[in-house]
């Protein structure tokens, strides 16, 4: 590595702040960004993070989850000897490309499989993803967001300040979960869910709006999440069709917005 200040620069152009502990079998791509006193990887737990990713102050990326999902309270004492003794055990954690995490953010290896971090996501400071947890394409964590375990997270959805996820609820493309709200279960997609416990409000009409959504399509959304005569399949299908263009577009908004032309 070249030396450049308190960065250490690569021949992939990462830069990594010389108070960061980034473990050696941590395998990173191109042109990303590692803040002062961020660890990532380590204690036997495989991390793997795409291009032009920036990681902000104090984050912690890839440890172990919590002894109640699958690990010995005796692990933590010296978890790397535990990995050696048990291969099988470790998790892995996945972050894709162009993503913002910020300060403080904290990020579990999976149990089942991974923790997965989709493209373009924006993970702000305090933001706990625990294991097993993943998210699609362009999802935006408020600060303090706290995910348990087995939660995933749709394509371009927005969760609000301080939200609070119990164990393998779910979250719909384009929907909006209120700051503060305890999520338990399935939030719809394009939905607004808030409150303690959450539930279903209406329908996130701002971010449709946004999208060129029009309002008679907007009332049909309204429509299909609130009725009771619909049956699923039928409601999934109609939802779908309504749904894919919207996050072809959103996409392509977002990558506008990453490059400087949006």
């Amino acid at each position: 590595m070249n030396s450049s200040s308190q960065w250490r620069v690569d021949d992939r152009g990462n830069r990594i702040h010389r108070s960061a502990i980034v473990a050696d079998d941590v395998v990173l791509g191109f042109n990303n960004t590692i803040g002062a006193l961020s660890v990532v990887g380590g204690l036997g737990c495989q991390v793997t993070i795409g291009d032009h990713n920036s990681i902000g102050v104090g984050s912690v990326i890839g440890s172990p989850a919590e002894n109640a999902s699958g690990y010995p309270g005796s692990s933590h004492s010296d978890f790397e000897a535990f990995v050696r003794s048990h291969p099988s055990r470790a998790g892995e954690v996945h972050i894709a490309s162009r993503c913002v995490i910020r300060d403080k953010v904290t990020i579990h290896a999976g149990i089942d499989g991974s923790t997965s971090v989709g493209d373009l996501n924006y993970l702000h400071t305090g933001t706990h993803l625990d294991h097993d947890v993943t998210s699609g394409i362009g999802v935006v964590f408020a600060p303090a967001v706290i995910s348990a375990g087995r939660v995933s997270f749709g394509a371009f959805s927005q969760i609000g300040l301080g939200a609070c996820f119990h164990q393998g609820s779910s979250v719909g493309a384009l929907a909006m979960v209120g700051m503060n709200a305890t999520v338990k279960g399935r939030v719809e997609e394009m939905s607004l869910h808030f409150g303690t416990p959450s539930r279903l409000r209406g329908v996130n009409t701002v971010r449709l709006k946004r999208l060129g959504l029009d309002s008679g399509k907007i009332a049909e959304v309204n429509q299909l999440l609130h009725s009771d005569s619909i049956i699923e399949s039928e409601r999934e299908l109609r939802l779908s069709k309504i749904l894919a263009p919207l996050i072809a577009l959103a996409t392509e908004q977002a990558l506008r917005a990453w490059s400087g032309e949006g």
